[in-house]
């Protein structure tokens, strides 16, 4: 009897422990971009360029990386859970980087027209290049 009240002890400090875990990765935050160093520096048409003219072999290459685009800003959407700004890539597409609400107070300095540096993560290419848990590097905005 004693041996069986050992092992149910021992599933259950195992169970506590595995549901820590889990909540404990649940909640995990990302990093901040803003902080992270870009693996990769690229005008917004050079990004759409590499991924329209090889998609494969761009998605391997930016994919999952904080990358550092700098483009001319064409629209910044507001909505409630998300802030976008679009950046000119070329005629069939463009870059959009998809800003945190902890970072969606940066916007209120941009206006259309405007040459601005981002980093995010890039996510890939659907009809344009997507970076998402953007921010903007404050050393490039120019009004």
């Amino acid at each position: 009897m004693k041996k069986g009240k050992i092992i149910l002890l021992a599933l259950a400090v195992l169970l506590i422990a595995a549901a820590l875990y889990g909540w404990r990765e649940y909640h995990r935050r990302h990093p901040d971009t803003a902080t992270m160093e870009a693996a990769y520096a690229i005008p917004a048409p050079a990004l759409v360029k590499a991924f329209q003219d090889d998609e494969n072999n761009a998605n391997k290459q930016y994919n999952d990386k904080v990358i550092k685009v700098s483009g001319t800003v064409v629209k910044i959407e507001h909505n409630d859970s998300t802030q976008t700004v679009q950046l000119d890539g070329q005629s069939m597409g463009g870059v959009i980087c998809q800003f945190e609400s902890s970072h969606g107070g940066e916007l209120k300095e941009l206006q259309p027209g405007q040459p601005v540096s981002i980093k995010g993560v890039c996510t890939g290419m659907l009809l344009d290049v997507v970076l998402v848990r953007c921010a903007l590097d404050k050393n490039t905005i120019t009004k």
